[in-house]
């Protein structure tokens, strides 16, 4: 059953086996896992429920109705990163790209050898990471809907030799409208909403109530025994009634920024672990101009990548309309600017991703920080100069490079000049849309807010799935990753519901 404002009177009393804070990634797989062992849920979501008729190609009415703080929050440190996430049912599925990597098994690795996250081994997630693989629908969409802003770099890539591949997209049914982050105004992207959701609706025990701002607990003991929280009007965003939900099990699925806060807000674990380990996969964006059209706002949003991953980074290519262009464009280039934005219409968008080595950042009640390291500058700064040569490589004129005080790079000698090495974070553009790690999961109390069950330590029925819980970077888009533990920690939930 699906719920929103309307539905609701001034106080409402609900009960489930489980209760679920967010109705993202892992609050959608965790759900679903759930309801097929025939387990009651309640999902709580503070956005809305969305068609995808609703969604509008208005970069205002997306930040008002489908990102978080309306797409203000942001990480501030030795430099300033915006950081976005969704809002709605669906979370950060409705604006993502729709891009799918399994975790790199290195990285499990790590996790069970480092961090004692023993559910997490490579064998044990292959047959989430299949199902999530398979319920996405993942696909690599065909050249058609690729369109110039992919080709352009994908034939950059191939004349320098490049390991570039197309993008595997939870987008079966993509036209190429580039417009995913803003919602599929098509319902071609498969956001959880259509999926995961959906499977756990019709075991005919799950609720997802939208419109739900989970806001504190009561507490018994070891144990949580009621979540408090608000309904919130979508018209005006403004709180209105009450309600409370009493369940067995309770879970946080609200990201790695709302799951620490709800934490941390509560007395529920402590800031020495809670809210550390921020990481963020630091991008920042290229453009190349060109002689014929490129129109980067048409096709898919982001449909190729050259992997770099030994190297630290992945280059990705990225679409933007002309207002997000223009807030991520330096101001030093001065008149070229508007003339840069003029010309879109000829601009290629590319960039780099970078994979969280040395940077460190936190999530607390005041804020986000995060202080990009060394060793990352350096590599943001290589994966820059390579998107440079890859566009030159292509035929592309010029290059802008998202750099306080840089010029335009009018050739490929140019590149070394206008991107040294030696540019502080404080100078480079930085966009960051993947927040992982501040409920860590490991063996060790001192050291991670979940145990390897998922539950938090000192609580007995309180448990986290999400992004949160990853207890290094992935170096890959996480959306598969978190879907995949959400799978786990619903797994180990229900076990114990018996």
């Amino acid at each position: 059953m699906k719920r929103g404002f309307s539905d609701y009177g001034p106080d409402e009393t609900w009960e489930a086996d489980v209760a679920i804070i967010g109705a993202g990634a892992g609050g959608a797989a965790a759900a679903a896992r759930l309801a097929e062992d025939g387990h009651s849920v309640i999902m709580l979501e503070a956005g809305s429920h969305w068609k995808p008729s609703q969604f509008k190609p208005s970069s205002a009415w997306a930040f008002r109705n489908l990102y978080t703080m309306r797409n203000t929050r942001a990480a501030v440190g030795n430099a300033m990163i915006p950081v976005p996430g969704g809002r709605g049912v669906g979370g950060s599925t409705l604006v993502n790209s729709a891009i799918c990597f399994r975790t790199p098994d290195v990285v499990l690795e790590d996790w069970v050898e480092n961090y004692g996250c023993s559910r997490l081994s490579v064998a044990a997630m292959k047959p989430r990471l299949d199902r999530v693989w398979q319920t996405l629908q993942v696909v690599i969409n065909p050249v058609a809907v690729q369109r110039n802003n992919n080709l352009i770099f994908k034939h950059g890539a191939d004349k320098l030799g490049l390991p570039g591949e197309w993008m595997p997209r939870s987008a079966p049914g993509c036209v190429g409208c580039g417009v995913c982050q803003m919602g599929c105004p098509t319902g071609g992207k498969w956001s959880v909403d259509r999926n995961f959701i959906v499977e756990a609706l019709a075991t005919g025990g799950v609720t997802v109530n939208g419109d739900c701002r989970v806001e504190s607990v009561e507490v018994e003991g070891g144990a949580v025994t009621a979540l408090l929280g608000r309904t919130i009007d979508p018209v005006t965003l403004k709180a209105s009634g009450r309600f409370r939900v009493r369940a067995k099990e309770y879970i946080s699925s609200a990201g790695p920024v709302g799951s620490p806060r709800f934490l941390l807000s509560n007395g529920l674990s402590t800031a020495d672990v809670c809210g550390a380990h921020l990481y963020l996969h630091p991008a920042g964006g290229m453009l190349g101009r060109f002689e014929q059209e490129i129109r980067p706002w048409s096709g898919v949003t982001q449909g190729f990548y050259v992997d770099r991953w030994e190297q630290g980074y992945l280059l990705q290519t990225y679409s933007a309309n002309v207002d997000q262009a223009y807030v991520g464009m330096p101001w030093s280039l001065g008149p070229d600017l508007m003339g840069v934005l003029k010309d879109l219409k000829n601009m290629a968008m590319a960039g780099a991703l970078v994979h969280d080595e040395d940077s460190t950042g936190s999530v607390s009640l005041a804020g986000l920080t995060y202080f990009l390291g060394d060793g990352d500058r350096r590599r943001m700064l290589a994966g820059l100069r390579e998107c440079a040569e890859v566009f030159f490589a292509a035929g592309a004129t010029e290059a802008y490079a998202p750099i306080i005080g840089s010029r335009t790079i009018k050739s490929p000698d140019d590149i070394a000049r206008v991107i040294t090495d030696d540019i502080p974070a404080r100078r480079i553009y930085l966009y960051a849309s993947h927040p992982m790690g501040t409920c860590r999961m490991g063996d060790d109390p001192t050291t991670s807010t979940i145990d390897p069950d998922g539950r938090v330590w000192g609580w007995e029925n309180l448990s986290v799935a999400d992004a949160s819980v990853f207890p290094t970077s992935l170096g890959v888009n996480p959306q598969v990753t978190t879907m995949a533990v959400g799978l786990t920690i619903g797994e180990v939930v229900s076990q114990r519901l018996g």
